[in-house]
């Protein structure tokens, strides 16, 4: 019997700094004691596998510390075109990430919804993001995860010809370690330790 993965899922944590994208935004900025909890959870397992989307400020500020201290690698994905606006990490942050040891994703140039853009728009937003990291960064980048989680057969399509190792939705759920398609769950802000530990326990 083989062990599913889960893949848990953060944005912000704390508020958002410099800029402020409404209420659906807020909603996935956890509290530091959710998170820090968080880490206690998972820590010394292998079957999780954590990851912080957009490039926020508390990726370094809070989230790179906290890591290191639990000893926990994650994987962060970019947007490109926001590295050094109000509110997000720049260059220099990303290449701390990269010294500490995390891995770098990318999460489309500028975030935009991959479904409703035509194909020539769609290849420019997935393959910039990723040709900005790997020079800023100095890594090579091998995962994409969708903004907003949202996809169909002509975005997967397009990343299989990108070669990507894996691309990370917001499906839910436990996933297969060698599937190409990575299902996520992302902790939320009115999230608690116990739904936490509901979401680490799935099989």
């Amino acid at each position: 019997m083989h062990t599913q993965l889960i893949n848990l899922g953060f944005h912000g944590i704390g508020h958002p700094i410099g800029r402020d994208f409404g209420p659906g935004e807020r909603d996935y900025w956890v509290s530091p004691a959710l998170f820090h909890a968080t880490l206690d959870a998972c820590a010394g397992r292998s079957d999780v596998n954590l990851s912080f989307d957009d490039g926020n400020w508390s990726d370094v500020a809070v989230v790179l510390p906290a890591l290191r201290e639990h000893q926990l690698p994650a994987t962060f994905f970019i947007n490109a075109a926001r590295l050094g606006q109000p509110g997000f990490i720049d260059r220099h942050d990303l290449r701390e990430l990269v010294s500490a040891g995390m891995r770098i994703g990318n999460h489309g140039l500028a975030h935009l919804d991959l479904t409703r853009l035509e194909p020539a728009r769609r290849e420019h937003e997935i393959t910039q993001g990723r040709r900005l990291l790997e020079e800023l960064s100095g890594a090579a980048v091998h995962t994409f995860a969708v903004a907003y989680g949202i996809y169909d057969d002509a975005v997967l399509e397009q990343l299989r010809k990108l070669d990507y190792e894996h691309v990370y939705t917001s499906d839910g759920g436990a996933a297969e370690p060698q599937a190409w398609l990575q299902p996520r769950e992302h902790v939320k802000a009115h999230h608690t330790a116990l739904d936490v530990a509901r979401l680490l326990t799935q099989d």
